[in-house]
Formats: structure tokens, sequence, C-alpha cells
């Protein structure tokens, strides 16, 4: 459907504001002296002045040339980059030397015409190396103001407090103006602020900063994850801030130990609670034949798994242990599945859709649903408790989820409204699911894909599954959110008041660790289940 929204051409202003009235209503008594005076400058500015700053903030870098800044709700650039200049914002051709303007900002024809002894033959970047770092003195030779913008921090800043994460910007409020995104009308924490101390914020920036250059350095070098350790930020005391750092802790040291470098990726390991850190360490430990190690590690999972991901890797990693130990372990026996083999034209569609059509023509109302429909039957279920107002899970308007969605407390701290939802649910009250889907489309849920739960599908489903099924479903969900939203089967049938869901595999292909895992829940609730086996 086409978006007939139209946004002023100065639209980014006024959500630019909502940044700074949010810094200075929440956190005025953690904002620097020149922040406070960068803030009130920016207030005192013209229109016009504001307008270019953003539009400067929204850029990339920190350079820019006047050409280049063509807007049409800007009357008069010149004049607003004179105002910028006389509050600081920026610099007008600055001191930058010979290589740093040629780099930043000049094309190659255009390093030519100023430097014109120089090769033509060599490439721009062979070109910059033979540059002075001598001060730039030409101004008057260049068709273009160079401007340099100052205090390129405020814009982290700002953001950082707002969104509180490292990958949501001003363009997340163009998504919302334009109805692209829309979120639910939650209640936002009053209690307490989510940063008490200016530390938790530039630490939450460095973080953000060294997971930028994570991602665009070569992994494979050990050099440079030598340099990201050595940039990494001490611990702060905030669990949101500081599980972003273990994170990274952890990501950098599974690239060591891809490397074989085992002592630095223990080392990193050890410094970590979050998975998969130890269960790495068992496997470093197996691959040393430090099998003690190994044992104890694996003992400790056991004893106290942080999910169910964690356990199950923890009963794998136990068969280790015993075979290293020359116990026999006997081969875990998978359940029975009910079968289907068919032969069936695949030239023309994906076989999940030929699958689809066979059981159609037999008779089924048969949907190609994969996990949509688990996953948005809970997050319509579950639709208050996601939502509800647990403090510090919800910190501005354009969350699509709550913070802890996928701590361990999560389902602890909302306990009664996920009992409450699990019992409407077993005494069959599905029309109120009906009505969330009617009252809710569209608006962001972490389980629910609109476009891929079609109303038709829902009603069949709340129509031919139990409640008393669904609630035991949910509980497996509950019971570790992120690992059971994949690995359900591909189909839903439906027939005369019966369902099947049908996981479909094409030539050569197996059934997964994730759908293993489903299939034994569906053989312990007694879920009718069956894998459609198809050749060409």
């Amino acid at each position: 459907m086409e978006n007939s929204v139209e946004l002023d051409p100065d639209y980014y202003l006024d959500n630019f504001f909502k940044l700074t009235r949010h810094a200075k209503h929440w956190y005025s008594d953690l904002l620097t002296a020149e922040e406070h005076q960068w803030l009130s400058a920016f207030e005192q500015s013209n229109k016009d002045a504001q307008c270019l700053l953003v539009r400067l903030y929204s850029r990339k870098g920190c350079w820019f040339r006047s050409d280049k800044l063509n807007y049409q709700e800007i009357v008069n650039l010149r004049q607003a980059l004179n105002e910028l200049e006389q509050h600081g914002f920026v610099e007008l051709n600055p001191l930058i030397s010979e290589q740093e303007l040629a780099a930043n900002l000049l094309t190659k024809p255009e390093i030519h015409a100023l430097y014109p002894l120089h090769s033509k033959s060599l490439k721009k970047d062979a070109l910059i190396e033979q540059l002075s770092e001598d001060l730039f003195n030409q101004f008057e030779a260049l068709e273009f103001i160079i401007i340099k913008l100052n205090s390129a921090h405020m814009i982290d800043v700002l953001l950082t407090l707002f969104f509180a994460n490292t990958h949501q910007d001003l363009s997340q409020f163009v998504l919302d103006d334009l109805g692209l995104h829309q979120f639910e009308q939650y209640q936002l924490s009053k209690a307490c602020r989510f940063f008490e101390s200016r530390e938790q914020i530039d630490r939450l920036i460095q973080l953000s900063q060294l997971s930028e250059l994570y991602w665009q350095c070569d992994r494979k070098q050990k050099a440079n994850l030598d340099n990201l350790i050595t940039a990494m930020p001490d611990p702060v005391e905030h669990r949101y801030v500081d599980r972003k750092r273990e994170h990274m802790i952890n990501d950098i040291a599974r690239d060591y130990e891809r490397l074989s470098e085992f002592e630095l990726a223990l080392d990193l390991f050890e410094q970590t609670t979050l998975a998969p850190s130890r269960e790495r360490r068992a496997r470093i430990y197996d691959k040393l034949n430090l099998d003690a190690q190994l044992s104890d590690v694996v003992t400790d999972i056991l004893t106290y798994p942080i999910d169910v991901s964690e356990l199950e890797v923890a009963q794998k990693l136990e068969q280790r242990v015993k075979r290293k130990q020359g116990l026999k372990v006997p081969r875990a026996s998978k359940p029975k599945c009910r079968e289907y083999h068919l032969e069936l034209d695949l030239s023309q569609q994906r076989v999940e859709l030929a699958a689809k059509a066979h059981f159609e023509s037999l008779g089924w109302t048969v949907f190609y649903s994969e996990n949509a429909l688990l996953n948005g039957l809970l997050g319509l279920t579950f639709w208050d408790a996601i939502f509800a107002p647990i403090e510090g899970a919800f910190i501005n308007a354009y969350q699509h989820r709550p913070l802890d969605l996928y701590h361990a407390d999560f389902t602890h701290k909302r306990e009664t409204l996920i009992c409450q939802a699990l019992s409407s649910i077993q005494q069959g009250k599905t029309k109120q699911l009906s009505d969330t889907y009617r009252n809710k489309f569209g608006i962001s849920n972490p389980f629910v894909s609109w476009t891929h739960l079609e109303e038709e599908l829902l009603q069949h489903a709340l129509k031919n599954i139990s409640g008393d099924m669904l609630a035991e479903l949910f509980k497996v969900q509950l019971s570790d959110l992120k690992l059971y939203r994949n690995g359900m089967p591909d189909l839903i049938a439906f027939k005369d008041g019966t369902f099947e869901w049908i996981e479909v595999k094409g030539p050569g292909d197996k059934l997964q660790d994730n759908q293993w895992r489903w299939i034994e829940e569906f053989h312990r609730l007694n879920v009718p289940f069956s894998v459609c086996y198809v050749n060409h």
C-alpha cells in the first residue's frame, strides 16, 4: 500500500528537539558545562542555522564542503554557516593539512587541479600519500567553503540518552512519522532513570564506537583483536551497559579461538558470565585435552544452567566427557515421527509450496507459516505482559520490545499477567486474541509478524487447536523465549476440526537440532505432527 504521508521539509528539526528536551529533562545533572552551553546556543540560533546543524549531524564525518549542501528549507546557506561559526558549532576554512583535505573532501580531478605536478596515473590513495602534511593555504582556489563540524560527540550523547542503544538514530523518527513503524503506547519508566552516572553514558558510547571498529576490521588478524581488547573499557555498574561489554568480549574471544589463540580466548571467556562463555571454555579444554577442567565446567553448567540452550549444550558435552573417561554412552533415542513420502514436481516452485498444494488437493486448508503462527499467538496472548509497565523496561516511545525481553527474570517480573493469560487460554477464551489482532494490527511486537500472520490463519488455529494445548506450547516458549522462537514446522494443515503441523524436507535435506527440539515437545504433548519427505 502506497504511503501518502508527506513530511514538511524541516520535519527533522522537531525530531531533534525531542532529543534535546529529553536530555535536559532527565539528565541535566549528568551533562557537562560545555554540553549545557551547546544546548543553550542551539536554542538561541535562528531556524536556518538549527536546520543546517541537524543536517550536518545526520551526515557522516566532521568534514563538509558548502557546494554539497543544498536544502530547500534553508533559505540562506551562507548566513546559516556564519551563524554556526559565531556560536562555535563549526569552523569555516579551518586549519587542515593538504593530505587531510584531499582525503576527506576532494575528488581526484580536483587534487590534480590543485597539484598538477603529480602523476595522473596514480590512484587516488597513492596520490594522497604524495601530498604534504603541511597546512593547506589555497582557499581562494576552491569553489567551496570547507566546513569542520565541532562537538561531533553531541549527537552520540543525545541519541544514547534517548534510545540507550547503539543502532537507533534520527531515521527512527522518520519511520515513525511516515507510519512505517508503529509502537505500542506503553508507560515509560518514571521511578528511576536509565543512567545514573556520566560514566555509564560514556561507557555505552565507547562500546558503540568499539563495536563499529570490531565489525569493520579484519578479525583474522591477531593484531586487530589485540587492539580491540586494549581499547576495551573497564566494567561499569550498570547491567544493561555491561552486558554489551561482555557480549563484545565473548565475540573477540571467539575470534581468538578461531585463530587457535586458546590461552587468550580462555582468559577472555573467564571474564564474562554470558553464554556461550562456559560452553566455549569447555570446548577449548576439550581441544587441549584438559579433561579435568572440561569436566568441571560441564558440571557447573549442568548444575546452574543459564537457560535451556546452555543446558542442552552441557548435556551433549557431558556425553563427550564420559566417552573420554572410557564410558559407553548410549546413543540418545529420538522420537518416532509420522512420515509422508511424496514424489512431486519441484521444477516450478519451492518444495514447501509444492507440498502445500499436494495437501490442499486432499481437502486440507494449508498455510505456509513456519515460525509466524506460534510466535504470533504467543505475542497476542501475552501482549499485556510484554508491554507491562515494568520499571526500566521502556525508556522511550520507540521500542518494539522491553529491554529485558531475553533476560532470565523476564517471566518472573510479569508472573501474574502471564498466569492470567495462560488461565484465560486454558478456559477457551480465545476471542480476546482476535480482538487484540484487530485492535493492535500493525503495531510492533517482538513476536508478531503481521505480514505472515493473516487473520484467516489465526481463526483456523484458534478454532482447531485446544486452549490446553496452546497453553502447554506457550509454557515451552516461555522457558526460553529466544531459543524457542525458531524451529517450528513449515506448514500447518486444517481439516474437519483437526490440524497437523508438517515439516517439509526436500531431496537431501534433514531435520535440524532446533526442529528436533520442537519435535520432542510435540511428542511429549501429543501434538499432531509429521515430516513430509519430497523427491522429484
